[in-house]
């Protein structure tokens, strides 16, 4: 429907005709001036006591004249108002006209329009039951297949939880026993270590044990030269037998000592 157009204010200019009408107007009230002041001058002239009389009656001539002037000009904008106005009205009855008729084919066509809507829900209805048909028939075999598969998940779910739970089980079980043998391997180390330090400690008191009977079979050995040198001198043979048989057998002692700490 069209939106109601505004009424069309006429133009308010004066026609042609207007306009070369009050030029012939003012032209007869300037012909009409000058010969009322002929007039006025021939009988100021012929009768000067009539003069007076004769200018108030040019001024009352003038006035009306004048008046009617204005009166006929407002005539005349009152006329041309009245013609805009029944222009106007003339247009709005045109427009009033239009949208009866507009309003007239808007209705026909929302009819032929309502029923082809019907036409058309019923024939979407009847597509919509048919794909529900359809898709409901696939949707339930697909839920169907979608259950199994889950289902079938689940119990696969159960089966690693269970299959976690030994696994974690046998780890725990394989680490308890790693740690108990580290722990008894590491027990078994440190006794043989603590052995070995043992030995060591033994051996390091042989050697000293070994090295004071060095140094004594020094000393012996010092004073069995002494003695060496005074048998070349003259001494006793069989002390000197008995020393170095007693020399001899503390180096076979000392020999045996560091033997056995080596």
């Amino acid at each position: 429907m069209e939106k109601q157009k505004d009424p069309i204010v006429p133009d308010m200019k004066p026609s042609a005709e207007d306009i070369e009408l009050r030029k012939r107007q003012m032209a007869a009230r300037r012909q009409a001036a000058q010969r009322a002041a002929i007039s006025n001058a021939a009988a100021a002239q012929a009768q000067p006591a009539k003069q007076t009389l004769a200018t108030v009656a040019l001024i009352v001539a003038l006035v009306m004249g004048g008046l009617a002037a204005f009166l006929f000009m407002q005539l005349q904008s009152v006329q041309k108002q009245l013609n805009q106005a029944q222009g106007v009205i003339a247009d709005q009855g045109k427009n009033l006209q239009r949208l009866n008729d507009q309003l007239s084919a808007t209705g026909e066509n929302a009819n032929l329009s309502v029923d082809a809507l019907k036409i058309l829900v019923k024939e979407n209805n009847s597509e919509i039951r048919k794909l529900w048909d359809v898709s409901n028939k696939r949707n339930k075999a697909n839920i169907n297949a979608n259950i199994k598969a889950i289902k079938s998940l689940k119990s696969s779910v159960a089966s690693v939880k269970k299959a976690q739970g030994a696994a974690e089980k046998s780890q725990t079980a394989a680490l308890a026993s790693a740690k108990r043998d580290m722990s008894a391997t590491v027990d078994k180390k440190v006794a043989a270590l603590s052995g070995r330090v043992k030995q060591v400690e033994s051996a390091a008191s042989d050697i000293a044990t070994a090295q004071l009977g060095v140094s004594q079979n020094s000393d012996a050995l010092q004073a069995l030269e002494a003695k060496v040198a005074s048998i070349k001198t003259g001494g006793d043979l069989g002390d000197m037998k008995l020393e170095i048989e007693d020399i001899q057998i503390r180096l076979d002692r000392i020999q045996n000592a560091l033997g056995g700490a080596q």
